[in-house]
């Protein structure tokens, strides 16, 4: 008996004896993972020409209302097998706003200051339990705050808490670029639980610099936007962004003011209230080969600066004018969503707006008119060309008459759509606009012939699973216009774009044999890949670090999309079948085609 407590008062030692207990105000050098938990007493700050360097596996705790403010370098690089933590001491009381207990007051990364290169970042970390509440608004007391140049990567961050209504701490994550040429870029990172009145991401490059998101998954997060930038230069490129709920006129992605591309992501089952899936509110921004489908717009009383399902597009902020606001909607899939106010698909208020060579189908709304596009304001210029708009309707409708409704506008054109009815069917205009063009080239029909389309319109129907491209023998195909549009030169799958005044109507292009080898030879930049023909995997080796990579089957339908990091890469083909399939590699603006053989199966 005697030896068992001698044994478990020594287990009780080292364990106390593991701790670092920090209670100094200022730190620096190496944490290991010999003295983790490290437990932060008080605020902490690694100053101006210092560097703190934490090594994977480290867990670092901190009491109630502390936090770490960084003016010299922090280094925190795990590994995916030891990721760094960064969590609250004791979350006692952490759901409870009124009190100051259970949390702790986040990572700020001020301007950087110290005579060599600032080689701060977080790879492989977990930052989770931030908390302040409705009765304080104190500054820099969000999870992240970052004024500087920096690399957020393969991290988690979840079960934090930024409730107070105040700007200075109604974000989780709070990003203002300083200087012109710093880039704050999350790559792969997982950010959900999360719970903000403004936005989980809040990112401003008022003073310069840019902001990059991109392979990161945003889920279950509540209240304000998942990504909400103001005075933008920023990359939203290849997230998924799924489950959220949203208040006000919060929006799962919502821009203010600025310039920025949304390229090729998902968004898919959030609800909102006033706002769509995309909302942008005044800027230039490119929208494309965004996937945007099952989300709620609730509230039906949310005035003319709310409104639509997929995709809002508005004049709604005094910061910039009119004529810096433009947006492109280009090449995206707008399906299964519903809006309670009107335009189902896309609503533009007050806006310029090219709407070309987008697939919007199965979108329902609360509006008599205007299902699939609704157009509001008599400043309003919006060009709709090349889509294909089927399926449009009230919840459990086939199709609507009034695909699109114009409520007032400056300028319309509606040309080269495929449409369920004539022009002066399909579009319901109400007030003076000024047509632009002819509406002669509208295609009409009932069945686009999609390859797999969602079975219904109800927005719980999955539209993720669905396939919107279009057969060989689709109406569609050669019915588009490129002429006076800024089409992309590939499509929603990277498929080749056909240049000139022949393009498919929708989102998808489709590849037929006899282009193959046009396409090959209008390949941008050589690359390798290897063996070919190909039985289990087939390598490819880029000029580029980072690209987008796609894979086609003969009739178009997309097997393979990816996009890497790396100037090489392995693709396992084992389970596909045997044929030629095309792989596109796109960087930069530029595109490389090559065909694969794959065969001995």
């Amino acid at each position: 008996m005697k030896t068992l407590l001698s044994f478990l008062l020594m287990l009780m030692a080292t364990a106390a004896f593991s701790q670092t207990q920090i209670t100094s105000s200022t730190v620096s050098g190496t944490w290991t993972t010999a003295g983790s938990p490290y437990i932060i007493n008080n605020a902490v700050s690694v100053n101006a020409g210092s560097s703190l360097t934490i090594q994977p596996g480290v867990v670092v705790r901190f009491k109630a209302t502390t936090k770490m403010v960084v003016t010299g370098s922090l280094i925190a690089n795990g590994t995916a097998a030891q990721k760094i933590t960064f969590q609250a001491d004791d979350t006692t009381g952490w759901a409870n706003e009124s009190i100051t207990a259970g949390g702790w007051h986040g990572i700020h990364f001020m301007t950087y200051s110290g005579s060599g290169v600032d080689n701060s970042v977080l790879n492989f970390c977990i930052l989770k339990d931030t908390k302040y509440g409705y009765n304080s608004a104190i500054q820099n007391c969000n999870t992240l705050t970052i004024y500087r140049k920096l690399k957020v990567s393969n991290t988690e961050i979840y079960h934090n808490t930024a409730g107070t209504g105040f700007y200075v701490a109604g974000d989780n994550i709070s990003i203002s670029t300083n200087v012109a040429s710093d880039t704050v870029e999350f790559d792969r990172c997982t950010i959900y639980d999360n719970t903000s009145v403004f936005g989980i991401i809040h990112t401003s490059n008022y003073s310069g610099g840019y902001t990059h998101i991109h392979n990161c998954e945003f889920y279950d997060n509540i209240k304000g936007s998942p990504i909400w930038g103001t005075w933008n230069n920023i990359l939203i490129e290849a997230n998924d962004i799924h489950h959220n709920e949203m208040i006000n006129d919060s929006a799962p992605i919502k821009m203010t003011v600025g310039n920025g591309r949304i390229v090729g992501n998902k968004v898919r089952f959030n609800i909102c209230d006033q706002l769509a899936a995309i909302g942008c509110r005044s800027g230039f921004f490119d929208i494309d080969n965004n996937l945007i489908c099952n989300n709620q717009q609730m509230d039906g009383n949310c005035g003319a600066t709310g409104g639509g399902g997929g995709i809002h597009l508005s004049y709604n902020e005094g910061a910039t004018t009119f004529a810096l606001t433009y947006y492109r909607v280009r090449n995206n899939v707008i399906a299964n969503n519903y809006s309670a106010y009107g335009g189902g698909g896309i609503y533009v208020f007050t806006a310029r707006a090219e709407i070309s060579n987008n697939t919007i189908a199965n979108n329902t709304s609360g509006s008599p008119i205007a299902k699939g596009i609704m157009v509001l304001n008599p400043q309003a210029e919006v060009y709709i060309k090349n889509n294909i708009l089927t399926g449009n309707g009230y919840p459990g409708m086939t199709d609507s008459t009034y695909a699109i409704g114009v409520y007032s506008a400056n300028k319309i054109s509606c040309d080269n759509n495929y449409m369920p009815t004539n022009y002066s069917h399909a579009v319901y205009g109400i007030g003076n606009f000024t047509l632009i063009g002819d509406t002669i080239h509208n295609v009409i029909g009932s069945a686009p012939q999609f390859i797999a389309p969602t079975a219904n319109n109800a927005y719980t129907t999955d539209a993720t699973t669905a396939n919107f491209g279009i057969t060989t023998t689709s109406p569609c195909v050669d019915k588009g216009d490129s002429t006076g549009v800024n089409a992309l030169p590939t499509d929603y799958i990277g498929n080749q774009r056909i240049q000139g005044s022949k393009i498919d109507i929708g989102a998808y292009e489709v590849i037929k044999s006899a282009e193959w080898v046009n396409d090959v030879q209008a390949s941008d930049f050589p690359i390798t890949m290897y063996p070919n023909p190909a039985v289990s995997e087939v390598n490819l080796i880029l000029p580029f670090t980072h690209s987008t990579v796609t894979i086609s089957d003969i009739n178009g339908h997309q097997v393979f999309s990816q996009t890497l990091n790396s100037t090489q890469t392995q693709i396992r083909i084992s389970d596909w079948a045997n044929g030629i399939y095309i792989v596109r590699c796109a960087s930069e603006g530029k595109m490389a085609i090559r065909r694969l053989v794959v065969t001995g199966k």
